[in-house]
């Protein structure tokens, strides 16, 4: 099985969360999402998190890492993978550094981002992360993940 990693980065804007939503390549499908990537053995899954932040956005500084204990598991070209969702909080973050397999970026309201997401489960992610940030709010500014 594979194993991979789904990070939402996000800011507060007043009380609601905009999130960062990376444009794929057209070679690569095109389509909008999060920072996606595997998880590459011994990691855990915030080092992954971290590491796939730092190499498609360029961000290395945030605020604090949350767990919204949600994942799934897909079919990826004939072998199955198991995502893990986790999200990343930055405040003021500075310009976004696109890797290569990213063509643009924007941050972007909840509905705004909802609309954009082109896999179900992408957007089930999305519903179940706003939803835990909504009731978290933006009082609690520790590390949830456990770490």
């Amino acid at each position: 099985m594979i194993h991979c990693i789904m990070v939402w980065l996000y800011q507060w804007l007043e009380d609601e969360p905009l999130y960062l939503l990376l444009k794929r390549t057209p070679d690569l499908g095109g389509y909008w999402q999060p920072v996606t990537g595997y998880i590459e053995p011994p990691e855990t899954n915030r080092a992954a998190a971290l590491r796939e932040l730092a190499e498609e956005t360029g961000i290395e500084k945030y605020e604090q890492v949350f767990d919204p204990h949600h994942f799934y598991f897909f079919d990826m070209n004939g072998k199955k993978c198991a995502m893990t969702v986790l999200a990343v909080e930055v405040k003021n973050p500075p310009p976004i550094r696109l890797s290569e397999e990213h063509t643009a970026c924007q941050w972007l309201s909840y509905a705004e981002a909802r609309r954009k997401l082109y896999w179900p489960n992408n957007k089930e992610a999305l519903d179940i992360l706003h939803a835990k940030l909504l009731t978290q709010g933006t009082a609690k500014n520790v590390d949830l993940d456990g770490s």
